[in-house]
């Protein structure tokens, strides 16, 4: 598990017992209180009676005052927690994880790469070495059908990265099924570069939910 999810788990946990502490404590407080107003209707000649009485009188007024301040405290706490937690879990659902940023820092260099490639097919003076360039590159797209998006995101953020992965994975299967000389071709080309286009256009619409610094990612390569 991440550090989110043990910070989410123990301030979870912490909310849930400050407010059984607070439970308990509304219990004794009103325990406490209903002793107060007995003790304060008791009514008796005997001087040293009345002296015991006002002094337990005074021990279980302090108590209750203690009590309530104890409540106060039990509430805030349980209140800091379940906000800290219910935060941390916000924060997972809108931010990527470390293996989704992985996926997406790779994905952007081997889009852009393989596009590069195609559009300089034609070009190479050497055959052989953009076949294998092409081909490489092709197994590390095709490889995205490994992956799948981390289920704490929210359903939109799952829905996009899901695309994203399986657009790429399409593109990397059907690459590596084709010849250079057959992706060389002009109008095989453009296939493949529309589908390479759709990919990238998940991936922007991934770069603006997430708020991820597309120049940062262009400086990983």
């Amino acid at each position: 598990m991440s550090l989110l999810d043990w910070v989410f788990i123990g301030t979870l946990s912490s909310a849930i017992l400050f407010a059984l502490f607070s439970l308990l404590s509304v219990i004794f407080l009103f325990s406490t209180r209903n002793q107060v107003r007995q003790l304060a209707r008791i009514r008796t000649k005997n001087a040293r009676k009345r002296k015991k009485i006002k002094r337990v009188l005074k021990k279980t007024e302090a108590k209750r005052k203690k009590q309530g301040w104890n409540l106060m405290v039990f509430i805030m706490l349980a209140c800091i927690m379940s906000g800290t937690a219910f935060y941390a879990r916000y924060y997972q659902a809108t931010n990527l994880g470390e293996r989704d940023s992985e996926g997406i820092v790779q994905g952007y260099y081997l889009l852009n790469e393989t596009k590069n490639q195609i559009n300089i097919l034609n070009e190479s003076s050497n055959p052989e070495k953009a076949e294998n360039n092409l081909r490489e590159l092709a197994a590390k797209l095709s490889s995205f059908g490994m992956r799948g998006a981390d289920g704490r995101l929210t359903a939109e953020g799952q829905r996009l990265l899901t695309r994203y992965y399986n657009q790429v994975k399409e593109l990397g299967l059907n690459l590596n099924n084709q010849s250079v000389e057959m992706v060389g071709n002009t109008q095989t080309r453009e296939t493949y570069i529309n589908d390479l286009q759709k990919a990238q256009k998940i991936q922007s619409k991934i770069i603006t939910y997430f708020k991820i610094n597309e120049n940062a990612l262009k400086q990983k390569k």
